[in-house]
């Protein structure tokens, strides 16, 4: 019995189960090499070359990119194939950390939306997470382009702008400032993770807490959870964090959430 030497592109195709436009791209890509019938410029392919293809259809199942490998089919020692895969796996390490960390902001922000949607004009006892400062100004007005570079920065997604509210002597809170704050475990999580220590912590405590949408300019009315504390024998402090969450448009007007956080005296 003859043995079958040469494979034409579709034998080859069903044999290793691809496509016959993958071994044109790798024929493109310089990366196989058919032999060509001089008569009609049909392509054939021996043994060799059906090897090749093989091993670049393995390496296209563990998710390795044409030009990578290429450097791997032209490696000449194990050494250099080895240096090879570790910047590969160095790579795919860096991809993971990075889906951890968008999978991270993903809940985080699920549960900022969680935390809206129940917490709606209704009150209860929270814990304000520690957190860090890594933006402070004395004033409450948001000028875009002083703060261009946080908007910029690669931790913006980590955060919260959080408004500082003092009771005024009318019983309305004002604002007094403004500070992007990011909670301590998402700054573990951030670019900025190692610099912790540079940044003002900002202690957790214990508060009545609930969601409100913004006054636009005038001052907080948030006689309503002082109300609520009163009758549940808490009192509260004379300061409050407004932490902005969301905006959502509501028919023509977009409607801005804040988490309210009014810190409780823990002593009379």
């Amino acid at each position: 019995m003859e043995i079958k030497t040469r494979y034409t592109i579709h034998d080859v195709a069903a044999l290793l189960g691809i496509s016959p436009d993958a071994i044109r791209l790798y024929e493109k890509e310089g990366l196989v090499f058919p032999l060509r019938d001089p008569n009609n410029g049909y392509r054939y392919y021996e043994f060799a070359q059906i090897h090749r293809i093989l091993g670049i259809s393995l390496y296209r199942q563990l998710g390795v990119g044409i030009a990578e490998i290429r450097e791997l089919l032209s490696g000449r020692s194990f050494d250099e194939l080895c240096d090879h895969f570790d910047s590969m796996i160095e790579l795919n390490e860096r991809k993971i950390e990075q889906l951890q960390q968008q999978t991270e902001k993903m809940r985080f922000m699920k549960t900022h939306l969680e935390n809206l949607n129940k917490g709606y004009e209704t009150y209860s006892i929270r814990q304000l997470p520690d957190a860090y400062v890594v933006y402070h100004q004395e004033h409450a007005l948001l000028l875009y382009k002083e703060i261009k570079t946080l908007f910029q920065s690669p931790v913006f997604s980590f955060g919260n702008f959080c408004y500082h509210l003092q009771k005024e002597e009318n019983e309305k809170y004002q604002s007094q400032t403004l500070e992007f704050i990011i909670q301590k475990k998402m700054l573990e999580l951030s670019p900025w993770k190692n610099a912790a220590e540079s940044f003002p912590a900002q202690k957790g405590s214990r508060c009545l807490y609930t969601v409100k949408t913004s006054p636009g300019h005038a001052a907080w009315d948030l006689s309503d959870m002082e109300q609520y504390a009163k009758e549940n024998g808490l009192r509260c402090e004379k300061y409050a964090y407004a932490f902005f969450v969301y905006s959502m448009l509501q028919e023509e007007t977009i409607q801005d959430y804040y988490e309210i956080y009014i810190p409780l005296v823990e002593s009379y």
